[in-house]
């Protein structure tokens, strides 16, 4: 039996996990709002994405550095704590932004946190926990992951549908032109000042964050992390084995395509998150607001039982087996949806769900395979997070000007990324 702190802290962990995964991916459903409020193109705002990203990369290292060099000197929870409590104070002022500058910096906290929440619960998990639980842990992370997915387009759904943007003439109006302004200055419609209630899908979630935060305040001066690997690593040879780390120059043949893997599944992921709602809603598809919505969910719906499907499969299959069955499907899925969605609107929402379902495990599968060969629980934990948002750099920004030319081309781009990733 687990001691209550150890429960706690995992729980607080799944929580956070949830949370911060629903601001990463809330662009994608929220993405005319975000045009609409700051007055620019669909495009420029998806070159905040970077912003996004780079925060990942800064807080996925700074998470490694904190787990090899200062983990005996840092209180790691009241750190998270910390980041917790300034990333829900800027979540909650997005919908009083009217510059792109300041989205992209709202983005860049948001990141910051992701890339340290990934980071550190994967090291956290792997160096504390029984390798067979961790396996199991870390599947469960990522559904956790995968149900702030979920959760980003069911709750803005309903405040999108009342949203002044979507009672606009033109809904689509930012593909191919920027917001109108009105006389006094204000971005949007002939409401003035009034507060647009797709704004409610940041506040809610910020709330949250703060009550997370003040939790890991609590856990962090119980020192909990620290009394869990006491008692959850009794084992002298397990403790000396999960803290030996290889050198660089005999791992790097692993880390090297270990990267690229993780750049393009995640980058294709997020990309596909990002890029469905407006996608369904502005090209031929024509998806009302409403619909546009539950597809963005179908999508997170499958992640969501892909990632808890990787839980069984943990306990009955290799990690390698396992990577080899996600690719191929999702593969398979993402060809389908470019030959032949053009011509059903159902094929939508059932390779939406297929690629969910495929993709959702992706990650997990790879950090359980890698970890039997080498430690990534230190100096090395950063590289998945790292390279996911190498490739959310590269490959959003550039599926946002292909969105310009036609609003199925990021699609295109997908089929591409799995292509390369199958190889």
């Amino acid at each position: 039996m687990w001691p209550i702190y150890s429960i706690a802290l995992l729980i607080a962990m799944l929580i956070l996990r949830c949370v911060t995964t629903y601001y990463a991916v809330i662009m994608g459903p929220t993405l005319l709002y975000l045009a609409h409020l700051v007055n620019r193109q669909v495009q420029d705002i998806t070159f905040t994405e970077p912003a996004l990203s780079s925060g990942a990369m800064l807080g996925s290292l700074m998470a490694s550095y904190v787990n090899r060099n200062l983990k005996q000197k840092l209180n790691g929870l009241l750190l998270q704590a910390a980041l917790t409590l300034i990333m829900s104070g800027t979540v909650v002022a997005v919908p009083w932004i009217n510059q792109i500058w300041q989205l992209a910096l709202i983005f860049l906290v948001i990141g910051i946190n992701i890339g340290y929440v990934i980071a550190d619960g994967q090291c956290l998990v792997l160096r504390t926990w029984d390798p067979k639980i961790a396996r199991v842990l870390m599947y469960l992370l990522y559904f956790m992951g995968s149900l702030g997915r979920f959760l980003a387009p069911v709750v803005a759904g309903p405040f999108l549908a009342m949203s002044h943007e979507n009672k606009a003439e033109t809904k689509c109006s930012h593909v191919n032109k920027v917001a109108s302004t009105n006389v006094n200055g204000t971005v949007g419609t002939d409401t003035g000042q009034q507060f647009d209630p797709a704004g409610w899908s940041y506040i809610i979630f910020g709330i949250v964050l703060f009550v997370v935060g003040i939790l890991h305040i609590v856990l962090g001066c119980m020192k909990a992390d620290e009394k869990s690997y006491e008692v959850l690593s009794s084992s002298d040879d397990v403790v000396e084995d999960k803290q030996t780390e290889e050198p660089l120059r005999d791992v790097i043949w692993i880390l090297i395509p270990l990267f690229f893997y993780c750049f393009c599944s995640t980058g294709s992921s997020l990309l596909y998150q990002d890029m469905i709602y407006a996608v369904a809603k502005c090209s031929f598809l024509d998806f009302s607001t409403s619909e546009a919505a539950w597809v963005t969910a179908v999508f997170s719906i499958g992640m969501a039982i892909g990632s808890f499907s990787g839980i069984l499969c943990a306990r009955h299959m290799k990690p390698i087996y396992v990577v080899f069955t996600i690719v191929s499907g999702a593969l398979i899925t993402i060809i389908v949806m470019v030959t032949v969605a053009r011509s059903w609107k159902v094929i939508t929402w059932i390779v939406s769900f297929f690629y969910g379902f495929f993709i959702g495990p992706l990650i997990p599968a790879v950090i359980n395979w890698i970890s039997e060969v080498i430690n990534v629980s230190g100096t090395y934990a950063f590289i998945f997070s790292f390279a996911g948002s190498v490739g959310v750099v590269t490959l959003i920004p550039s599926a946002g000007a292909l969105f310009q030319l036609s609003p199925f081309y990021p699609f295109r781009f997908i089929s591409c990324a799995e292509s390369a990733l199958s190889t």
